[in-house]
């Protein structure tokens, strides 16, 4: 590994520390330069931190079981889901020898989403009310005590309905009377470092739908797979927490403080994760947004001050105060850390066979 400052000890004989400072083999600065710097800003996103959203309206949910609760829960089992894709139409125009690209149209690309078919059948009486929304075949009819019958009488026989009043008994297919989408939004939030970004699938409707494969050999899960066709994206972002986006972390999430954080318990260090400046942080965090005149508010910065005042005392200042210094400035390609540097010098010179050093 090159270091720039080690370079100048190790081959000073050689003059390669002054004419050659990265050696023959570059090190993993300029990784940590791009994706560790500036706490992981210019980090990749993970494809697993997302969440999505159903918006579905009122009138169009039949059940009466089906709640805006489940809406929320048949978001939370997607298994995975595309990203929106949009493809131009081009043609290429010659323009005085020059060829320049000009474009005619845009295409809105289908996305995919899968999703768990639960034990429950929330994903299953989604798609139910879905399908029954938009296709007449699946209504039933109702006897004269008002109770429905099974199967309707749409698939018993093919004639018409005696008198006006039962017509409806004999809809078939798009024939629904629906103004109304039964989505009104479904949103994709990509997730990284405490903030969302939001893709907002504007009046979309699905094209495909298929329920998963039986099999008595397999050992997986059943998935349900649908395709959604939209008219446009909306795009957001903004800070994650609780409801925000709408929905998020408000069922089945264990919301108990990790033990890494300050409001966990903390760790007895400075700069790291739960630290000393992480806890000021969240402190003059609470008092800055008003949170800390909450009762809820209240005792979690009471808790996290214990916890500071709890950490401090297992901390050797003396040697904790300095490396935290030189990890802030490890950041920089002049400030060597000075752990490594004390294990480079330290360490036993190698030879190849002639004697020479390696």
């Amino acid at each position: 590994m090159s270091n720039p400052f080690t370079r100048y000890l190790s081959d000073f004989a050689n003059v390669q520390g002054i004419t050659q400072p990265k050696g023959i083999c570059a090190d993993w600065r300029h990784a940590s330069n791009l994706f560790v710097a500036d706490t992981f800003r210019l980090a990749p996103r993970h494809r697993f931190a997302f969440y999505v959203k159903f918006e579905m309206d009122d009138h169009a949910l039949s059940a009466p079981a089906f709640s805006n609760k489940n809406a929320n829960e048949v978001g939370m089992l997607v298994k995975s889901a595309d990203m929106p894709k949009v493809t131009f139409d081009t043609v290429t125009k010659n323009q005085y020898n020059r060829k320049k690209v000009v474009y005619t149209g845009y295409n809105y690309d289908p996305v995919t989403i899968k999703l768990h078919d639960d034990a429950d059948g929330i994903t299953n009486a989604m798609w139910a009310q879905y399908y029954g929304y938009y296709i007449a075949d699946r209504h039933t009819a109702a006897n004269s005590d008002g109770n429905n019958t099974a199967p309707s009488p749409a698939y018993s026989a093919t004639h018409y309905g005696p008198h006006l009043d039962i017509i409806n008994n004999y809809r078939y297919g798009l024939d629904n009377n629906v103004t109304v989408p039964f989505f009104k939004s479904v949103t994709i939030y990509s997730m990284s470092r405490g903030r969302f970004l939001g893709y907002t699938l504007v009046n979309p409707r699905i094209k495909y739908w298929a329920h998963g494969t039986l099999d008595h050999a397999a050992g997986d899960h059943l998935e349900s797979t649908m395709q959604l066709e939209y008219e446009s994206v909306v795009y957001s972002g903004g800070t994650v927490t609780q409801d925000t986006p709408k929905g998020y972390a408000t069922l089945h999430y264990d919301l108990i403080p990790s033990p890494l954080s300050i409001a966990g318990g903390g760790t007895s260090t400075i700069g790291g994760p739960g630290g000393l400046l992480a806890g000021m942080e969240t402190i003059f965090g609470n008092v800055a947004s008003g949170d800390i005149f909450t009762l809820g508010g209240l005792a979690r910065t009471v808790g996290a001050g214990l916890n500071m005042a709890r950490n401090s005392k297992n901390i050797d200042f003396g040697t904790a105060i300095p490396n935290a210094a030189m990890q802030i400035l490890g950041n920089s390609v002049f400030v060597p850390s000075l752990t490594k540097t004390a294990t480079t010098i330290a360490r036993p010179r190698n030879f190849n066979n002639d004697g020479t050093n390696l």
